[in-house]
């Protein structure tokens, strides 16, 4: 009887232990599902729990409820037809939970595959997309700077404030950009001309490299830049986007807003109001401020758009307008001092000396840069679609160079204008069977005039085209093949004194084939090839003088010809529940390679003493290889690795080529935390990034190179590359809801260890250090819709 008495108590206290933790399990996770292109909510989206067996359907405001839920860790997967599937990872502790879930549109994704959170992520083209958090992590920063979170990219720098996107080694006028569409005519030719682009524009950014690049233009033989802004709203109502940060260093502030919005009464009509502001005034190298490397930056873009079922059009104008501050110990006044700072490898105690300061002085770059852009489609039935796009843009560069005289006028010493007006006629064609593609004519006209001092002259410009791509697929396999005619000419080159330079023609036929094969989705490999070519730029033909902001003398070849580039990449993948890598190998011989070769010896100019360059021409031999790897050591931890090799070959010299990107390795450790309460997609990310030292140059030059002892060595530059260098950053960011309000902040470092370090693709590296610790604190707010959504989910 005493044992019976101890049995019931026992199983009195167990089944009194159990019923507290059988009454935990009434959790719920309710939720909205948004297109974040199209910002409508997403019927019939399949939510579900897969370790749980538990999925539910989005109703028709978008909206599901999962119930029965215990405390604990759960994955949940988000699918829906037309978007690419999104992934979360949350822990449910003791209260219900509220997400948001925002699906990136498949229509402009490239057949990319992305996932948020902490989740293996990859792509069968060859395309690389920066979106979402990535993005926003980025916010503030340059558009090249941001596109070089990618494998493959890099940038070419000159000072702090001037970047441009280097893709497998090629950069200028070798990558297109594509600005909403339209392909942007500045004087991309200079290396210290930035894209004249404002990044908040940007919903996406995406590289193409490989086949892909024919559609865009014959030219891209490094890659093309997509900047792809949000869709139009197709929603009732006013909408907005505020993003505002801070840099450390420079003391460099951003805003910029965004509102949209659709009506109610006439549905099919969509706009969109967008600017930007930055200010920054002197860089930080770890030992002393830059001087006169102040940025100031005024941007703003207008959207229109109409869109029925069958027809659309849509209207877009963008006005970027910056002033850059050029460091003043570029320009110096004598070649013994030139030599002696390039020599030393430190600046003059002078500019060393100086304070920090917001002003901009000479010398400085001022440039504006106008866009409008006119898109209108019909569908033809149910299988085609006909395009008509228009463009017109006006870009103004005007640089002032230090005065050297008190009797000098304010005028800038150097004042280019060039328009360019295009249009492109494309049909996609897309019936239900296993064949699409895309035919199209292009045709561009342009203008350019000088004002002041020559560099380059007065020339107009036709370029015209015609291509056809066409895509297979079934199967496993995918292939795509791709002939593009280009013809270009250049006319009326003249010089304001009334020299004249002799008309030139270029034409030629660019070609593409492409296959991807998909066995499983486990892995998957794809084989490209091409062959394009590139007409010589107008600086690369005639420049003369002095190249302002690169602060150097260039001196142009009329007899370049064009290049020829015949190339091949391959790629392979590997996805695993954990783990993704991804291979890549590129070969390209290109014909006739044009590159800027320094002279000797430098030159005074009442401008200053510069070191001297040419344009030259050879054939190379490129190739390199790229890979990149993510490993979740667990549903927090994950690692990544980025590689970058590129090794380029002079022919005919029997020599490497100078100024290609040396090898670079990116390390990532990243924790990611469980999504819960007010705040998702928390993560934080330590980043090491190595850059060796860029041994692969030519051994020797006609540079003068005079040694300590007296000895002259004959160099092949002015300075030797710079010495290997490891920085470490770190990245943080969060999502949430505050006031009811989509907010997400971001935290980023970059040379936190203050590191005294020159990147070998850096323009100014004969004359400085690069930057050293910034900070950046970054904060985007939603505005309108999205507090009327969350209440809406919140009160049921």
């Amino acid at each position: 009887m005493h044992i019976g008495k101890h049995i019931w108590l026992a199983l009195f206290a167990g089944v009194m232990a159990v019923r507290p933790a059988l009454a935990q399990c009434n959790m719920q996770v309710q939720g909205l599902v948004e297109d974040e292109d199209l910002h409508t909510m997403l019927v019939g989206a399949v939510v579900s729990i897969k370790s749980h067996k538990l999925e539910v359907i989005t109703d028709e405001s978008g909206r599901f409820l999962l119930k029965g839920l215990c405390p604990g860790k759960y994955d949940i997967d988000i699918t829906h037809i037309g978007c690419l599937p999104v992934s979360r990872h949350i822990h449910v502790v003791d209260r219900d939970l509220v997400l948001e879930i925002k699906m990136p549109h498949a229509q402009n994704a490239l057949e990319d595959v992305v996932v948020t959170g902490l989740a293996v992520s990859g792509r069968k083209t060859g395309a690389a997309t920066l979106r979402g958090q990535q993005l926003e992590a980025t916010r503030g920063e340059s558009l090249s700077e941001s596109l070089s979170r990618m494998n493959g990219v890099t940038t070419l720098q000159t000072g702090t404030n001037i970047y441009k996107p280097v893709i497998n080694g090629l950069h200028s006028n070798r990558v297109l950009i594509l600005n909403n569409g339209i392909r942007q005519e500045g004087q991309q030719w200079g290396s210290e001309h930035a894209p004249e682009i404002d990044p908040f524009i940007a919903n996406r950014l995406t590289v193409i490299r490989g086949a892909g690049t024919l559609r865009y233009g014959h030219d891209g033989l490094g890659g093309v830049v997509l900047v792809e802004p949000h869709l139009l709203p197709a929603t009732p109502g006013i909408r907005g986007q505020l993003h505002t940060g801070f840099f450390t260093n420079q003391r460099l502030g951003f805003i910029s807003g965004m509102v949209e919005g659709n009506s109610q009464k006439h549905p099919a009509f969509a706009w969109r109001l967008q600017g930007t502001l930055r200010r920054g005034g002197n860089a930080r190298t770890p030992q002393y401020f830059l001087a006169n490397s102040g940025i100031g930056e005024q941007n703003f873009s207008a959207t229109a758009g109409w869109l029925k079922p069958k027809k659309g059009l849509e209207l877009f104008y963008s006005f970027f307008n910056t002033k850059l501050g050029i460091y003043s110990g570029s320009h110096i006044g004598n070649i013994t001092d030139l030599l002696e700072v390039i020599n030393s490898g430190e600046p003059p105690e002078f500019y060393k000396n100086q304070p920090f300061t917001y002003t901009i002085d000479r010398p400085f770059q001022a440039v504006a840069h106008h866009l409008f852009k006119a898109k209108a489609f019909t569908l033809k039935g149910e299988t085609g679609r006909l395009n008509l796009l228009a463009s017109w843009q006006y870009n103004r560069r005007k640089e002032y160079d230090i005065k050297r005289f008190s009797s000098s006028n304010n005028n800038p010493q150097l004042d280019i204008g060039l328009m360019t007006a295009g249009t492109d006629l494309v049909y996609d064609h897309f019936g239900k069977g296993p064949v699409k593609g895309t035919v199209g004519i292009t045709t561009q006209y342009q203008q350019n005039l000088y004002y002041e001092r020559f560099f380059i002259p007065n020339y107009h410009g036709i370029n015209s085209g015609i291509f056809a791509i066409e895509k297979f697929q079934k199967n496993a396999w995918q292939l795509e093949a791709g002939l593009r005619y280009d013809y270009r000419t250049l006319f009326a080159i003249d010089r304001n004194n009334g020299d004249a330079f002799a008309d030139r023609d270029f034409g030629g036929l660019s070609g593409t084939f492409s296959a991807i094969y998909t066995p499983s989705k486990n892995w998957w490999v794809s084989v490209n090839g091409s062959s394009a070519w590139r007409a010589p730029s107008i600086n690369e033909l005639y420049s003369s003088g002095l190249h302002h902001g690169a602060a150097r003398l260039e001196n142009g070849n009329a007899n370049l010809d064009a290049e020829r580039a015949n190339g091949l990449m391959a790629t392979l993948g590997i996805n695993g529940s954990k783990w993704n890598v991804e291979l890549s190998s590129f070969y390209k011989q290109i014909d006739g390679f044009i590159y800027l070769k320094p002279d000797f010896p430098p030159q005074l100019t009442i401008r200053g003493a510069f070191p001297v360059f040419s344009y030259a021409q050879t054939n190379a031999r490129m190739h390199g290889f790229d890979a990149s790897a993510e490993y979740l050591l667990n549903q927090h931890w994950g690692y990544g690795l980025k590689i970058s090799l590129v090794r380029a070959w002079d022919k005919q010299a029997k020599d490497w080529i100078i100024q290609m990107p040396a090898d670079r390795f990116d390390n990532s450790l990243s924790y990611h935390f469980s999504d819960g309460g007010r705040w998702r997609n928390t993560y934080i990310k330590l980043l090491v990034n190595t850059v060796l030292e860029q041994t692969r140059v030519p051994a020797t030059g006609n540079i003068e190179i005079t040694k300590p002892d007296g000895s002259v060595d004959m160099a092949s530059d002015y300075a030797p590359p710079p010495p290997a260098y490891t920085l470490l950053g770190l990245e943080a960011g969060t999502m949430g809801h505050v006031f009811g309000r989509d907010v997400n902040l971001s935290l980023t470092g970059s040379n936190l260890l203050n590191k005294q370090y020159r990147n070998y693709m850096n323009a100014f590296r004969y004359y400085a250090d690069d930057m050293g610790v910034n900070i950046g604190l970054k904060c985007s707010i939603s505005l309108g819709g999205d507090k009327h959504k969350m209440k809406t989910i919140n009160h049921e």
